[in-house]
Formats: structure tokens, sequence, C-alpha cells
């Protein structure tokens, strides 16, 4: 028999709604399969507490201060977060609103494969429906302002907070800090925004990252991260779309390397080259031992 880690998540749900908001989590989780997702096991109760049972997830969140991810693995750990959430957009029939998009609910296992966790708030929309008229939950920082304002839940509530995502990939910052970014920016939408549209890229970006990426590919990520935080969600690109987006980004990001990979072995090709010549020219001096011509020259007897 195969041994299989486990995750446990023991939660204490006293009240009707958190009851209730429980029971939904486990339908979903049993219903959803995806190798973004994180794989629901099981479920049990156990005095009173509820203990959920998934896969064990090694190595956790993908941005810790113990833990410098490169540009490339963090467009990979995007375009798997993308598809997870993509796939409860249009891979399920109705379609699963997750309403709780963060970075702490993104997680790694041991092949460093980001899946989407915990889906305790989410809601499933009625076949044809438009929106889903639900009491606002979420995270501040991630929560979709026109749903705040409407209370009407659309898949681009999750666009909005996967644009944070993004955001906090790309600079290595969390979305709200209680010390400023800039001036008086305490959220990571208003300063990036601040930066990205005055054409100072370089002013967001991660230092951890140096210069180890593809101008063009962070452009790319900006660019769309800043149109899935749009504060009408008619404008906010669809989750196919940003995906879309993330896999031309590790493109342009691969074909960088590859090139920075020849360049590379270009310039070592001419330091042995450039060695070789100082040899020669070195063994071209005068030398103590003589000539070859002049060993074998005969002697006269």
């Amino acid at each position: 028999m195969a041994l299989v880690t486990i995750g446990m998540r023991r939660e204490k749900r006293e009240t009707t709604v958190e009851k209730g908001e429980l029971k939904r989590e486990v339908a979903l989780l049993s219903r959803i399969h995806h190798r973004n997702l994180v794989q629901f096991i099981g479920y049990c109760q156990d005095e009173g507490k509820h203990i959920i049972v998934y896969e064990f997830m090694h190595n956790g969140r993908p941005l810790t201060r113990e833990r410098s991810v490169s540009w490339i693995n963090r467009l990979e750990i995007a375009e798997d977060a993308a598809k997870g959430i993509e796939y409860l957009h249009t891979g399920c029939v109705p379609k699963i609103i997750h309403r709780d998009l963060k970075s702490r609910n993104i997680l790694l296992d041991k092949h460093m494969r980001a899946k989407v966790s915990d889906f305790g708030l989410s809601k499933i929309a009625a076949d044809g429906a438009t929106h889903v008229s639900s009491m606002v939950k979420g995270t501040i920082g991630y929560l979709d302002p026109e749903y705040y304002i409407s209370e009407q839940l659309t898949e681009k509530s999750d666009v909005y907070g996967f644009g944070v995502i993004l955001l906090e990939l790309l600079s290595g910052q969390e979305a709200i800090s209680n010390e400023t970014f800039d001036g008086d920016c305490h959220y990571i939408v208003q300063w990036a925004k601040l930066h990205i549209e005055s054409g100072d890229i370089q002013g967001i970006i991660d230092p951890l990252l140096r210069t180890e990426f593809d101008i063009q590919s962070v452009w790319k990520i900006a660019e769309k991260a800043l149109m899935c935080v749009l504060p009408r969600r008619s404008m906010r690109p669809s989750m196919s779309e940003v995906l879309k987006e993330i896999q031309d980004a590790i493109l342009i990001e691969r074909r960088a390397e590859a090139a920075r990979e020849v360049s590379s072995d270009d310039i070592s090709g001419s330091h042995i080259l450039s060695s070789i010549k100082m040899r020669s020219l070195d063994l071209g001096g005068t030398e103590p031992y003589g000539s070859f011509d002049s060993i074998m020259q005969p002697t006269a007897r």
C-alpha cells in the first residue's frame, strides 16, 4: 500500500452561517478535480471540531522571506494558479467563483507546482446567471470594489484578486502594508498603478530578482495586472485572457534565457580560444632548450 502525506485543517464552527460555509466547502471540494486545485481527500468530525483532510502541500506559500524565487518560476506559479481558476470559471458547470483569491491561498506541492486552496467562501453561479447576489465577503486588499458596492459577485471578482496576486509576484510586496509604499500609499494597487502608468517599471520590481529577467515579459505582466484591477469589472479581462498573457510572458522569458545561455557559451568559447593563442605566443618565444630543428640536426664526427 502506498503511503500518502496529507494535510489537515481543524475548524470550530459554531454558528449556522459558519457551519453552512463549511458544508459548502466540503460539497465543492468533493466535485472539483484539477491538477492546480488542492486535492480534497475527506472530511470528519471529532469532539465538536470539523476536520477537512486534503493533500499536503510540502512547499507552502510561494513568496516568503526564506525563499528566493526567480522571475520565470514566479511566472510558472502564476500560470498554474490561473489554470486552476480558469477551470472553476469555464470547466465547471455551473461555474464556481472562488471569492477569496489571495496569495495565501496559493500553495506549492513537492514539485513546486502551484495549487489554489480554501473554498470556504466560494459560490456556485446558477446556469446563465450574470452574477450572484450575496453578502460581501473576502479579504481586504484583494476585494473587488464593484462587488463591495453592488453586492453582486461575478467571476471578474476573482480576476481582480488575481491581478493583486500578479502585482505581489512582480514586486515581492504584500497587498496592504502598515508602512507606506510611496507617499500615502498603503495599498499595492495604488502604488503599482502610479509607477506603471508613469513608465517607471523598475520602481516596483522586486530587488531580489536583480536583473535576471526580460523587461518585455515584466511589462506584459504589469500591464495585464493593471487591467485585472480596473474599478469596472466589465473592463477586466477573463481568466482565459490572463492565462494567455502569462503563457506569452513565459515564452518570452524562455527565449531570453536560451539567448543568454548561447551568449554565455560564446563568451566561454572566445575565452578558451584566447587562452590557446596566448599559450601559442608563449611557446613561440626564446626557449632554453633550442628549436626542434637544432635537436634533430646531425652532428659532425
